[in-house]
């Protein structure tokens, strides 16, 4: 009874820090736009997190600060930058004339969300990179640590060992990168460059969709690379001077191609004699002498360490800039994929929802302060670029308007903008849930559930 009252806990206590989390990202998004339109002198009538009914509200100066009961989202309701759209989803009907205000400051208060979103990413950059000893940097080459002979790919020339450094015309640095280029390109095969011991070949490798729709070699796994994690007190490891967050580098002189290849290099030396490993420890190289002993209650030969790092895509890179320019290109490369014609499909099809965003921060909340840190940085970095999206009911539509009045001189008619905005948000309130219902499809097989055939009945008379 104590280990399932200890369960709910648990899970009560991620769920909520979860929602905590998504809510200070999306309180700095909107009160970044808060407090410059108070700076600007533009009325605030709303100040919400979340939507829909409040579950809590207080008034203050005039300004209704609330938290809606629907989690995800949120909004400044802001009458003279949006005339009518936001009080009308929310079910307010109420109109009001507000004095005119100039265009140059209705895109400082568009903009200003945005920047708080960065404003916050940065600060977590930062902390990551002085965290010391966290999982940060654990990129997952793009080497093929094993395949299957049996598989379409061996038979296609894939080997273990070979090095993929294009997919489809575009260059890689990391596996992530690797299945993300193989997943969108909608062919039954992957175009791919490699090198192998300085040599470089091309090979059309097959592709097959899984039950998720994703697209993938089978029969292949990256070399994960050899980053030691926790080093047993006393073990061989801690007796050569292994640390953890050293990767291995070379042992016995043979190349180490990842975490694989390490421990079949260890099985095959004998116990207790003394074994070169060469290790990088902060960009520098160590030479070390470590005696692999046999564990009996294991069976096999054992040098005392555990794998390190996680290689998720948000935990790839440890320089602060690093983190931000491929967060941002994360997105960008999305966006790209989404009006290529040839790609549009695949990736709309991987897209996640709320749902999604709320489970990856539930795992990452599971595995640590760093990875949930580095999560709500590429989820920031992310509702930064998608806001400035010159789209109505966006950030970036907001700033459209208001650039075509300071060009121009002339406003948009009011009740055009208007129409515009309630019908993007409209469309952004159905892809929601479109995504929504995606995300429990992935997890429950709803659709496959539902388009299952009717088998005919076997007659037993």
């Amino acid at each position: 009874m104590a280990d399932f009252f200890l369960t709910c806990w648990t899970v009560f206590y991620t769920v909520l820090a979860a929602l905590f989390l998504f809510g200070i990202t999306i309180f700095v998004h909107e009160f970044g736009h808060f407090i410059v339109a108070r700076r600007c002198g533009l009325v605030v009538k709303t100040f919400s997190i979340g939507f829909g009914k409040a579950i809590f509200k207080w008034e203050k100066d005039g300004i209704l600060y609330k938290i809606g009961w629907i989690p995800f989202g949120g909004y400044v309701a802001l009458p003279q930058l949006d005339p009518e759209g936001m009080e009308k989803i929310q079910g307010d009907e109420t109109a009001e004339t507000y004095p005119d205000v100039s265009p140059w400051k209705k895109i400082a208060v568009a903009v200003s969300g945005p920047l708080g979103n960065i404003a916050l990413a940065v600060l977590l950059a930062i902390a990551i990179w002085l965290i010391p000893g966290n999982d940060a940097s654990t990129q997952i080459r793009p080497i093929v640590g094993s395949i299957e002979t049996n598989s379409a790919a061996y038979a296609a020339g894939l080997r273990k060992g070979d090095e993929i450094t294009v997919v489809n015309g575009a260059a890689i640095k990391s596996w992530y990168d690797f299945t993300v280029e193989a997943f969108l390109k909608n062919s039954d095969t992957v175009a791919l460059d490699l090198r192998n011991a300085g040599i470089d070949r091309h090979l059309d490798v097959p592709v097959v969709k899984g039950e998720e729709g994703v697209r993938t070699i089978e029969g292949v796994e990256p070399a994960i690379p050899c980053l030691f994690g926790s080093v047993t007190k006393g073990s061989p490891a801690d007796l050569a001077g292994v640390k953890s967050g050293d990767t291995a580098l070379l042992f016995n002189g043979v190349t180490v191609l990842g975490w694989e290849h390490f421990t079949e290099l260890v099985q095959a030396v004998e116990p207790g004699v003394p074994a070169a490993l060469t290790i990088e420890r902060k960009g520098e190289r160590l030479n070390l002498f470590i005696v692999p002993e046999y564990n009996a209650e294991y069976k096999r030969i054992m040098i005392g360490v555990q794998l390190g790092g996680s290689g998720l895509p948000w935990m790839l890179y440890k320089n602060p800039l690093d983190q931000l320019k491929y967060d941002a290109l994360a997105i960008v490369r999305v966006l790209k994929a989404l009006v290529t014609p040839s790609e549009a499909k695949q990736a709309a099809g991987g897209l996640g929802g709320p749902i999604a965003i709320f489970s990856m921060l539930t795992m990452a909340i599971k595995m640590g302060l760093v990875n949930t840190l580095g999560l709500i940085r590429f989820l920031n970095v992310n509702l930064a670029v998608l806001n400035l999206l010159p789209i109505p009911v966006l950030d970036g539509g907001h700033i459209v308007f208001s650039l075509w009045h300071g060009i121009t001189r002339r406003k948009i008619n009011v009740k055009i903008q208007t129409v515009l905005i309630n019908f993007f948000a409209v469309l952004l309130i159905g892809a929601m849930l479109i995504l929504s219902f995606n995300d429990i499809d992935r997890k429950f097989q709803i659709k496959k559930f539902f388009g299952r055939s009717i088998p005919a009945q076997t007659e037993q008379k």
